[in-house]
């Protein structure tokens, strides 16, 4: 389940979900900005707005009862979702800088042949000069870019 949180609300619905018990996933970034000439670094949600629930459906219903939450999304394949969030934790373990995607991608298939991010699978596209890595979250219509070096990459054939 998808829990769609109101705007900047996602870590006080994941404190709430800690709370309560009830196993979640708010993939964070770090962010480096810059006011009055100081740095400031924060951690930031990957996916704004959204927060990743595995219990039932009980718990999306707690949350909205925070009056955090605007609506939650049903997720008919479970296992998908986990499977395309590991790979999203395991880029930003990687040390590879991950950024928020907008869209679902269209390009062509390939897995990572080496390096830390072995094995994983989403879509290659080029733009200004750097290949990206997009790791699909399909539920939301949007994922997240890896720059990655294109000698990494093999094409998957369908």
């Amino acid at each position: 389940m998808i829990l769609h949180t109101k705007a900047r609300q996602e870590k006080a619905v994941a404190k709430f979900l800690a709370a309560s018990n009830v196993e979640h996933d708010l993939p964070l970034v770090e962010r480096t900005t810059v006011t009055r000439g100081r740095k400031h670094r924060s951690e930031v949600p990957l996916f704004a707005s959204y927060v990743f629930v595995k219990g039932e459906k009980q718990a999306a219903y707690d949350a909205i009862a925070t009056k955090r939450v605007a609506s939650f999304i049903e997720v008919n394949d479970q296992a998908k979702l986990e499977e395309e969030l590991a790979a999203i934790h395991l880029a930003l373990q990687s040390g590879f800088e991950v950024e928020e995607f907008p869209r679902l991608a269209i390009g062509a298939r390939a897995r990572v042949t080496k390096g830390p991010l072995l094995g994983v699978e989403g879509v290659v596209i080029d733009e200004a000069r750097r290949t990206c890595l997009i790791l699909h979250v399909e539920m939301l219509g949007r994922g997240a870019a890896v720059e990655i070096e294109r000698d990494l990459l093999e094409e998957i054939e369908d």
